[in-house]
């Protein structure tokens, strides 16, 4: 059966949130790369805890944003949860956009984080809370689609306006046109059925549920809310309200076993290093040998890879369930990591021998013995081609221009911080096998599955958590990448993720539940026994017990 075209509008309006996301990840990618040259006075090229800043004013306060919206969804609604994060992004947008200093970009970053840490655990709960349970799946996905499609989007709007100067201000400030659509949009959707009779107007979600599923006949489906209810109310009388629902959590097996996978399908998520990836994209593809504009246009690439094997999710999270997906995601991901380990070492092995004998130290810090160790081990070092042919390493400082003219070949007029090489192909085919596998499996299923695996009363605030979970992890991977790759070259950067990734793996195979086909108000019975072995198959059958607190 079809869904309804106020269905179909309401999944459209929620999953504006994750295009907002998405695009917020892809635009960043080219505008850390124009930032460098469009800003000079900023000092990020020779700053990278600046440009991680920038990148993680953000997402740290995504985690804070995540954590208000567990409260705000508590209390106000889903529907003016959205509302709120969609007029904050817009404010933000205006902020990035005129940002006269480093320091007042990271403000706007922030801002734009709390709003998209608000969307970001509002939209999937909204969409599985107002859509049947066959359908719930594949929405839920959707919202990962959108996600997908706005880091293309942005990729590509940042490879239009990298050539120009100030183009990284357009960048940051056309969010406004998305977040504007997206508050318009919800001022005509409906309130979550599910939260409207938990707040006692049940006849008012009797009237959203008719509307959302084309049918008079939704007596099933309240009568399983109305199940859900009556055992929240006993709940909240043993264990109270507010913070004594974590309490409440914690006395439960079954939801404490739920909110521990939710926290690792999160943690896995981001430990993985997508966002490394995907922030970096540009710049790990400027390590590997490529132009600044080019780099961004190659992270185009690897975008739209991210959205075509989204489809697979969205097609397959049905038919194959969550689990199988999930770690034939995994596995193809760490066979990504690893191509990228290997290339990186391929490409640093056959960066071209530099002339030590007109070596200059930069610095005062390195004698670099290759084009590759000029470039990344000291930020104020670039190459340029000698008069014999040969390549020399000097200094990207404008006072000691007149290197140039002493070093370089005749006609050379800027000193590059790029190495060309043959191997680069290698990092980009990496990138795409990465995004192959993650793009349809750990992207959006552990979205996907903490929507389904808490019972109604706990909901808010365990995803409250897990999405905090995901925001700090993504906050610490991007914060990092830079550091980890100077310290432990990226080769060891991505062999790290790629250990990380199997370690999940192994977790998942053991530990996580199936719960395609299962309705909202049983899948906690899944975690009641403990968990040696979890299994593929699907299809459980609910005991229909009342209360699991003090089991």
């Amino acid at each position: 059966m079809g869904l309804p075209y106020k269905t179909k509008l309401l999944v459209f309006s929620a999953v504006m949130g994750g295009f907002l996301f998405g695009y917020d990840t892809g635009v960043m990618s080219g505008c850390l790369v124009a930032l460098a040259g469009d800003e000079p006075t900023w000092d990020l090229e020779e700053r990278d805890s600046r440009k991680e800043l920038i990148v993680s004013a953000a997402i740290w306060a995504c985690a804070v944003g995540a954590l208000m919206a567990g409260f705000l969804n508590k209390f106000l609604g889903r529907k003016i949860s959205m509302m709120a994060g969609a007029a904050i992004l817009t404010v933000a947008s205006f902020i990035m956009a005129i940002a006269p200093s480093w320091q007042i970009l990271v403000v706007g970053r922030a801002l734009d984080g709390i709003a998209i840490g608000f969307v970001s655990m509002t939209g999937p709960l909204y969409i599985a809370e107002q859509l049947p349970n066959d359908w719930r799946g594949p929405m839920t996905v959707c919202n990962q689609l959108l996600i997908t499609i706005g880091i293309l989007v942005g990729s590509i709007v940042a490879g239009i306006f990298e050539p120009i100067s100030g183009g990284w201000r357009w960048m940051l400030g056309l969010s406004c046109v998305p977040s504007t659509i997206m508050f318009v949009l919800f001022i005509f959707m409906p309130k979550s059925a599910r939260w409207l009779y938990f707040r006692g107007d049940i006849e008012q979600a009797k009237a959203i549920l008719i509307e959302l599923r084309g049918t008079e006949d939704v007596s099933k489906e309240m009568n399983e809310i109305a199940e859900d209810f009556k055992q929240t109310n006993e709940n909240e009388k043993l264990g109270g309200k507010g913070f004594e629902v974590l309490v409440n959590m914690m006395k439960n097996k079954a939801v404490r076993r739920a909110l521990f996978l939710g926290v690792m399908l999160q943690l896995f998520q981001q430990f993985s290093g997508i966002n490394s990836v995907m922030y970096y994209s540009a710049t790990i593809l400027v390590m590997s040998g490529a132009s600044a504009n080019k780099a961004i246009w190659l992270s185009t690439a690897v975008s739209t890879a991210n959205v075509t094997f989204t489809f697979i999710g969205l097609f397959g999270v049905e038919r194959f369930g969550r689990k199988k997906l999930l770690l034939g995601s995994m596995a193809v991901m760490m066979l990504g990591l690893s191509l990228l380990g290997v290339a990186f070492i391929v490409i640093t092995n056959s960066s071209k021998a530099m002339d030590v004998a007109g070596v200059s130290d930069c610095a005062g810090e390195i004698i670099a013995e290759s084009c590759y160790s000029c470039v990344e081990s000291n930020n104020k070092c670039g190459i340029c081609e000698g008069a014999s042919g040969s390549l020399m390493c000097l200094s990207t400082n404008v006072t000691l221009i007149s290197d140039i003219t002493q070093y370089c070949a005749s006609g050379v007029t800027n000193i590059e911080k790029v190495c060309k090489t043959k191997e680069s192909w290698l990092a980009i085919v990496g990138l795409i096998i990465y995004i192959m596998g993650f793009a349809p499996g750990m992207g959006p299923l552990p979205w996907t599955i903490n929507s389904e695996i808490f019972p109604n009363w706990a909901r808010d605030t365990a995803l409250s958590l897990t999405t905090f979970t995901n925001w700090v992890c993504n906050s610490i991977i991007s914060q990092t990448f830079l550091q980890l790759s100077n310290a432990a070259t990226p080769s060891g950067a991505f062999f790290t993720y790629c250990a990380i990734t199997f370690v999940g793996m192994v977790y998942f195979f053991i530990c996580l539940p199936e719960t395609k086909g299962i309705s909202l108000e049983h899948t906690e019975e899944l975690f009641e026994s403990r968990l040696t072995f979890a299994g593929f198959k699907a299809g459980y059958e609910p005991k229909n017990k009342n209360n699991y607190l003090n089991e």
